[in-house]
């Protein structure tokens, strides 16, 4: 199964939904990994690299080799084994981006809840669109991720509900900004492994979502 983070927009959360979902499916005793597509920051690369080499719950990142050999990086991944793979999406690069839609069996778009970031979005849809003339059945969805009580809400809730005329669903389930994400990303660790059990909860019944909608997908394959 492949599931692609991603996002044109930039500073929406993408690694950080990509590590908690492969932490998440490591724990269901999936053999996954993560291939970090930021050619340049490496950023969940270097997440991995401060994970403890002891840590309970085992997770590999790969480095995506180039924008060509997308593809034959996951080929190898499956030929070893792995039965998930998380593809953490890169901002700004629509080819990647392009690739990414048409390679993933199950695509989740994080936004914020910002009147811009969603305004921003545009230029994704523009790609998810193309993808689906070749392409047209991959599910997507929405996740408002770094939400808070003080946000947009209707306003936000009302943009949101346009992007369903394009097939991309909202899931029921946000992600809260909360300190744990960053104080656990410090120790190459996600807020499942983290002390902040309202982290936790919320992260497990947004990840616990997703599975429940793969499973769905599976059944209908």
């Amino acid at each position: 199964m492949i599931i692609a983070v991603t996002n044109l927009k930039g500073g929406v959360g993408k690694s950080t939904l990509s590590r908690n979902l492969a932490v998440y499916f490591a724990m269901q005793g999936e053999k996954t990994c993560i291939i970090d597509t930021d050619i340049e920051q490496r950023t969940t690369c270097d997440w991995r690299t401060r994970r403890e080499a002891d840590a309970k719950i085992k997770v590999d990142v790969f480095p995506m080799s180039s924008t060509d050999g997308l593809v034959n990086d996951i080929k190898t991944h499956r030929n070893n084994g792995y039965r998930v793979i998380i593809i953490d999406g890169v901002p700004q690069l629509e080819k990647v981006t392009t690739k990414l839609i048409l390679l993933a069996n199950f695509l989740i778009i994080p936004i914020t809840p910002s009147i811009d970031d969603l305004k921003s979005f545009e230029r994704f849809l523009k790609r998810y669109e193309d993808a689906k003339m070749v392409k047209p059945e991959i599910p997507a969805f929405l996740v408002l991720n770094r939400y808070c009580r003080t946000s947009e809400g209707e306003e936000v809730k009302l943009a949101i509900a346009m992007f369903e005329e394009f097939g991309i669903s909202p899931l029921e389930n946000v992600i809260s900004e909360r300190v744990a994400h960053k104080r656990s990303s410090k120790y190459g660790l996600t807020a499942l492994e983290w002390e902040d059990a309202k982290a936790r909860e919320e992260v497990e019944t947004f990840c616990a979502e997703i599975e429940q909608k793969l499973i769905k997908k599976m059944k209908v394959a």
